[in-house]
């Protein structure tokens, strides 16, 4: 009897879990036909159900939640409403939400981060200092692209970049660290979310383009689900060092 409730259990919780990842692949799916056959403004209605059902995948994986997670989470989804409803007229507070995100996203990494991780050797290794040189370019000459047109908002683009930079520094120093499992998540993240970011401005404020709107939901959505699924599936790496010490 105690088996079979257990294995009842467990295949409850399987079932779940297939539901959860069947949800978000459906709803990428939606918002990816929306973009490419339908309107822009449709996506309001669609692009909600990314963050809804990767805050579902990640409430029903921990079970001591991140806080910080679902509220990033939240602000995105009501930055991305605006941005679909009109991009020009809320940019201001599209831009402050959007820098709220960061700065929550850093906050929900804050922990993955010792002392130790920030030094010279980390700071100054080939790759992190190949993408600080890669972004730096990227940002200032899409910044000076579309410049014109936000010459008004000048504190609000400075604010948006700084905390897309922080976020992306945080993301580069968890994965050349190396402590923890799917630190490549952060990675491909940080990367995701730099291309949204930049093909947004230039489909928003300098040449609109479909393509740049169907690459735009695939590469956010794809910076989402693995922001998200680091916090799911990551764990501290014990090095042969540390096991010697623990025994």
């Amino acid at each position: 009897m105690f088996y079979s409730h257990v294995l009842l259990f467990h295949f409850g919780c399987v079932k779940q879990i297939k539901n959860t990842y069947l949800f978000f692949c459906i709803a990428s799916l939606i918002v990816v036909f929306f973009a490419t056959f339908l309107e822009r403004e449709f996506l309001i209605y669609v692009k909600p159900l990314i963050p809804f059902s990767l805050t579902i995948l990640y409430l029903n994986f921990n079970k001591t939640p991140n806080v910080f997670v679902p509220i990033s989470l939240l602000i995105i989804t009501v930055a991305d409403i605006l941005i679909y409803l009109d991009f020009n007229r809320y940019y201001k507070v599209i831009a402050i939400l959007v820098s709220l995100f960061y700065f929550v996203c850093v906050l929900s990494l804050k922990k993955y981060v010792s002392k130790e991780d920030i030094n010279p050797d980390t700071l100054t290794r080939p790759t992190v200092i190949i993408s600080a040189i890669l972004i730096t370019y990227i940002v200032f000459s899409v910044t000076e692209l579309v410049f014109p047109k936000l010459s008004e908002s000048i504190w609000y683009v400075v604010l948006a970049i700084v905390s897309m930079l922080s976020f992306s520094i945080m993301n580069f120093i968890i994965y050349v660290s190396d402590r923890y499992e799917k630190s490549l998540y952060l990675f491909i993240t940080a990367c995701s979310a730099l291309i949204a970011d930049t093909l947004l401005t230039l489909n928003e404020m300098y040449y609109y383009s479909r393509v740049f709107t169907i690459l735009i939901n695939i590469t956010e959505t794809l910076g989402l689900y693995f922001f998200v699924s680091f916090f799911v599936e990551t764990k501290l790496i014990v090095r042969a060092s540390q096991k010697n010490d623990l025994l």
